[in-house]
């Protein structure tokens, strides 16, 4: 049976937050969720903010996983992957001033391609403090060309000076979560509509020899 177009709806997404230490994870976060920007964070343990927004005219509850730094390899690996698990989509962020976190990026969505068994998951490239440029070491074409590169949607901005770069960023994201949940909810009707044509079928021939019988 094909689900209604109620059900169809995505209502909910699960987002986590992904990148090193002081690129701006938790800054980002606040920002988004209540347009308040605060600069220090002390940050010692993840953090889930709950939240409703409104994309593109619907309604959507968020559950959004702020991630301590975590390597992609060794003890905290583990912690890492069940992160990845529970996400819907995924924003990995970067700052402008320490490559290390640009560096970091590839391997975030190497995991992520790896713990999910699939290619292209929904996520979304940020690179964050374009507002300091003395102190920029990433360029704006490196951080294009590397989410070019991992097929990423692709946001430079600064969370300290505009909020509206920050939403769009997160809108983007649940696009892409809403679009992929669309590809899997269309991908189930087709599997239920072959097993009822096969179920069908089955029916048919089983009558056709009763009645020979």
């Amino acid at each position: 049976m094909i689900m209604s177009e109620s059900v169809r709806k995505m209502l909910r997404a699960k987002l986590v937050v992904l990148g090193r230490d002081n690129c701006g994870k938790t800054a980002l976060c606040v920002r988004f969720i209540t347009r308040r920007f605060i600069g220090e964070y002390e940050h010692k343990r993840e953090v889930t903010y709950r939240c409703q927004k409104i994309v593109d005219k619907e309604a959507i509850e968020l559950e959004i996983l702020d991630t301590v730094n975590k390597e992609c390899v060794g003890p905290a690996a583990s912690s890492l992957e069940s992160s990845i698990k529970w996400g819907d989509g995924f924003l990995i962020m970067y700052s402008v001033t320490d490559r290390s976190s640009f560096e970091a990026v590839s391997r975030l969505k190497r995991l992520i391609d790896h713990v999910k068994q699939t290619l292209g998951i929904p996520t979304v490239i940020v690179a964050n403090k374009c507002d300091m440029e003395n102190g920029r070491v990433v360029r704006t074409d490196e951080g294009q060309a590397l989410a070019s590169n991992l097929r990423c949607s692709f946001f430079e901005l600064s969370v300290a000076e505009d909020a509206s770069a920050v939403e769009a960023a997160f809108g983007q994201l649940v696009r892409e979560v809403r679009q992929e949940f669309q590809r899997h909810l269309l991908a189930m009707d087709k599997r239920s509509r072959m097993l009822q044509m096969r179920h069908a079928l089955k029916n048919k021939l089983t009558r056709s020899k009763t009645m020979q019988w």
